[in-house]
C-alpha cells in the first residue's frame, strides 16, 4: 500500500507552461511538475528566494494527474516592452530590461490558456523526509494564494485534499473520485464538478517513471526545479496512458 494526496484542480482558466521560446508563452494541456510544487509551496509559505526548499519539496515528491477535461485553449495577444539588441549586451532580469525606458521597442506578444479544465492531481513521497498529512493541511488552508499556473488563474473551488491509501495511482484516483461524490451526497447539494468531466470517450493519467504501473508512452519534460531563484529546471520521464470512459472504476495493471 502507497499514501496518495490527492486533490482537485478546477478553474475558469489554467496555463501550464512549457518552454518559452521568444514571444510565444505555450500552455501545454494538463499540469507541469513545476506548476504543481509551485502550489504545494505556495500553500506551505515557501518564499520564491528560498531555493533549497522548493528542491527539497521536488526532489522528495513524485508526482501524477489524471485529465477529466483539458478545456479550451484561448489565445491571448498583448504588447510587450522589450529593449533592442545590443552586441554583448545580457538582460538578467525584466528589471534590466526595462531599466532605459526611452530605448524599448514594442512586439506582438501571446499568451496560451486552457479554458474550464478540470484535473486531479496526486502527490506522493520519494522519501520518509517530508509529511503529506502536513501537506494536505496547507493545501486546504493555504498560507499564500493559490493558482492554476498564473496569477490570473484563480481556483473555482476549493481542492478538497484527501489522503488516500491504495496499492496503485489508478485505484487511488477511482477512490478519490467515490469519496468527493460521497461528499457532495452527505450534504445533499448537487455535484458542482459533474458537467465539468469527460469531454471525451477517455481520461488521461500521467505519473512520474517512479512507480509500477503501465504505460502506452513515456515522455520528457523539463519542468523539474533546479533554481525557483534563477528560474532553471532540469528534464524528467513520465509515462502517459489514455483509459476508456467505462474502464475508468478499476485497476488498470496491464
Amino acid at each position: 500500500m502507497r499514501d496518495y494526496l490527492i486533490f482537485r484542480l478546477y478553474g475558469p482558466m489554467a496555463s501550464w507552461g512549457e518552454i518559452a521560446v521568444g514571444e510565444n508563452r505555450h500552455s501545454f494541456s494538463y499540469p507541469s511538475k513545476s506548476a504543481i510544487m509551485g502550489l504545494v509551496a505556495s500553500a506551505l509559505g515557501y518564499k520564491r528566494e528560498e531555493d533549497e526548499k522548493h528542491v527539497f519539496l521536488t526532489k522528495s515528491l513524485s508526482f501524477g494527474v489524471k485529465v477529466y477535461n483539458s478545456g479550451i485553449l484561448l489565445r491571448d495577444y498583448h504588447t510587450v516592452q522589450v529593449p533592442p539588441n545590443k552586441g554583448k549586451v545580457i538582460y538578467s532580469t525584466r528589471k534590466d530590461e526595462l531599466r532605459d525606458k526611452l530605448d524599448l521597442n514594442t512586439i506582438l506578444s501571446s499568451r496560451d490558456y486552457r479554458m474550464d479544465a478540470m484535473y486531479d492531481v496526486c502527490i506522493y513521497k520519494k522519501n520518509d523526509e517530508i509529511n503529506l498529512v502536513d501537506i494536505q493541511n496547507k493545501l486546504n488552508e493555504p498560507i499564500f494564494p493559490l493558482f492554476l499556473g498564473r496569477k490570473s488563474c484563480v481556483l473555482a473551488s476549493p481542492l478538497f485534499a484527501s489522503l488516500i491509501s491504495e496499492n496503485d495511482l489508478f485505484s487511488a484516483f477511482s477512490k478519490y473520485t467515490k469519496y468527493l461524490d460521497l461528499k457532495f451526497k452527505d450534504a445533499k447539494v448537487d455535484n458542482f464538478f459533474e458537467n465539468k468531466k469527460l469531454n471525451s470517450n477517455y481520461t488521461e493519467y500521467i505519473w512520474e517513471n517512479d512507480s509500477k504501473e503501465s504505460s502506452t508512452e513515456i515522455r520528457t519534460r523539463r519542468d523539474e526545479v533546479l533554481s525557483r531563484k534563477r528560474w532553471q529546471f532540469s528534464e524528467r520521464k513520465e509515462f502517459y496512458k489514455m483509459i476508456p470512459k467505462e474502464d475508468h472504476n478499476v485497476s488498470i495493471q496491464s
